[in-house]
């Protein structure tokens, strides 16, 4: 099982013969493709996400704040603190 040194260098310099690539229509700055419309749907979906959970946030928040108003009147028999 032993590799020949003349075996090593075959080996790589098949793994690093450069390769062709194309670029996608983004680098190509096609602006209509379907690429760059499924990033936008994905932003946009991503933000909406984030909006409806921080929205969540906000409700209860002012939930909690309502009951703590209210406790806090029923413990003090209608009497505030101000």
């Amino acid at each position: 099982m032993f590799i020949r040194k003349t075996q090593w260098i075959l080996i790589l310099l098949i793994l690093w013969l450069p390769i062709p690539i194309e670029a996608c229509a983004v680098c190509f700055g096609a602006s209509e493709s379907n690429l760059v419309h499924g990033s936008m749907i994905g932003g946009i979906v991503l933000m909406s996400i984030t909006g409806f959970v921080l929205s969540f946030f906000v409700y209860l928040i002012v939930y909690l704040r309502k009951k703590s108003n209210l406790y806090t009147k029923i413990k003090m028999n209608g009497k505030r603190f101000s």
